[in-house]
């Protein structure tokens, strides 16, 4: 037997005149973990296809344990072994794990019921196998999304593949969770699985894997071992150029004392209890706590997407009701969701529409939208955050996930907002426009905007803040300045409070 498992040899991809991968090279070894980065636009999810059969190369060929094989489909690379655990998940709410994990082939009698016994014991024992802590019976709507992201997992491996594509596994997933996912991971390896791990997350990339595939613009830019490169030689690889630390904020200090929020014992009775806090002009105010913390649904009820709370809400000195996300954009408030592609773009439609979908009234002469004035704006943010696109009349989904989280950006700074609440605003993309982002937040802040900071990534919170207000179960414990950053006492102060309420049960 080959002791690799895969080798991709001469892949090459053109459409029309683009051509998307040049002459790609590689390996893969049994129980390997191989990270696959690169910018959004590198070619990454072309090789992924070609390798699972959505595309089939011009050039080149791929073998599986030293044979030639032709993966026409994939119904092919199924059946050689290469599947496939996709960012965006394809569980089924209403169901449970087990029918979740092996949907399509569901143990069934003779005359069509399901075996139910046999079903739970092959979910059972698939979770004991790879120690996870679900449980067969439990549906699936009832999950974590970090419990969710495993039953993908589980649902790509039960039918037993030799080769496991994992594509951005942790975009939506917090500390504990990622910490439970790369668990899983180690069990897959040592019980041979080879990995394919795709992720813009360098510091994950150098935690779990062995080695990392870098392409370029097509190009296979080196495959090098983890422990023969470093994260500043790594960006390098991936952008062709040097990089300033990338979360980096040149000055943490508010840039004003003017407060622009004052949030008094805010209560929405199910999320979150008795939260106060002042966001000041021109500072970035950091929200760190796990999933169900209560800071996502602390920021929901300022913009007014949830209605039911007590407590007060002050603007600039006056006390406001946020009844709805329509008065809250009238005081100059912003909101970047996310998750794109459910709340934060219209995806089928055009990227100037979606720039100027908060200001249209701006854009309009006589109630009819002003081509010359819509225009305006489309080139004013392609050009201030660098996004790439043939022309403005292209749809938004057809964009990479880092030119679709840009639009949603200069969508947020079309209106002019005088506050920002950006939650989790550099999710699931790569280096070089997570970097234009930062800048531009950065930018607004120097203007005087006050920004409210969520992210999955605590290191992005600890760059990019003034102040970090640390929230466990629904309130704050704790209000830090700048000078007193230390991630690894805020992580432990994140998660104690989490240890806290399991020990009470």
């Amino acid at each position: 037997m080959s002791e690799k498992l895969l080798e991709a040899v001469n892949i090459s991809k053109s459409f029309f005149s683009n051509k998307v991968l040049d002459d790609i090279n590689f390996n893969i070894g049994y129980g390997e973990v191989l990270g696959l980065v690169g910018e959004n636009g590198a070619g990454k999810s072309t090789l992924v296809k070609i390798l699972t059969g959505v595309h089939n190369p011009d050039n080149g060929y791929i073998m599986i344990e030293g044979s030639k094989v032709n993966i026409k489909n994939i119904g092919i690379a199924k059946n050689q072994g290469i599947n496939i655990g996709f960012q965006e998940l394809s569980l089924t709410n209403n169901l449970s794990v087990a029918e979740n994990i092996f949907i399509g082939k569901i143990p069934s009698n003779h005359i069509g019921f399901v075996k139910t016994k046999q079903l739970y014991d092959m979910a059972d024992d698939l979770i004991k196998k790879f120690k996870v802590g679900i449980q067969a019976k439990d549906k699936v709507e009832k999950l974590s999304i970090g419990n969710k992201q495993i039953v993908e997992i589980l649902k790509s491996i039960s039918s037993n593949p030799k080769l496991l594509i994992l594509d951005e596994p942790t975009s939506s997933l917090e500390e504990l969770e990622v910490e439970n996912l790369f668990k899983l991971i180690l069990e897959l390896k040592k019980n041979n699985y080879s990995i394919i791990y795709i992720s813009h997350n360098l510091d994950e990339i150098f935690r779990i894997t062995d080695r990392i595939l870098v392409l370029r613009d097509g190009k296979n830019i080196g495959i090098f071992n983890r422990e023969e490169i470093d994260k500043k030689g790594l960006i390098n690889k991936i952008i062709n150029k040097e990089i300033k630390e990338f979360f980096a904020s040149e000055d943490k200090k508010a840039k004003s004392l003017e407060v622009l929020l004052d949030v008094n014992n805010l209560s929405d009775h199910e999320n979150f209890k008795n939260v106060s806090f002042q966001l000041n002009k021109g500072e970035i105010l950091g929200f760190a706590g796990l999933v169900g913390s209560g800071k996502v649904e602390v920021c929901k009820t300022i913009f007014g997407l949830s209605k039911k709370y007590s407590g007060d809400i002050f603007l600039k000195g006056k006390k406001i009701f946020f009844k709805s996300p329509v008065v809250a954009r009238r005081k100059k408030i912003s909101f970047i969701s996310e998750d794109r592609k459910v709340s934060g773009l219209f995806l089928r439609d055009s990227v100037s529409n979606n720039m100027i979908s908060e200001i249209l009234k701006a854009v309009s002469v006589a109630n009819f939208l002003s081509n010359f004035k819509v225009s305006v704006i489309a080139k004013k943010f392609i050009d201030l955050l660098k996004i790439k696109i043939a022309k403005t009349t292209q749809n938004v989904m057809f964009l990479s996930g880092g030119n679709q989280q840009k639009i949603m950006v200069s969508k947020c700074l079309a209106s002019k907002p005088e506050m920002i609440i950006a939650v989790d605003p550099t999710r699931g993309i790569d280096i070089g426009s997570k970097a234009d982002i930062h800048e531009i937040l950065k930018e607004q802040a120097k203007k005087g905007v006050g920004i409210i900071l969520i992210s999955s990534e605590l290191d992005e919170v600890i760059h990019m803040s003034d102040r970090i207000l640390i929230f466990v179960n629904g309130e704050i414990i704790e209000n830090i300045n700048s000078e007193d950053f230390d991630s690894q006492k805020i992580s432990l102060a994140i998660n104690k409070g989490k240890d806290e309420k399991e020990n009470s049960k």
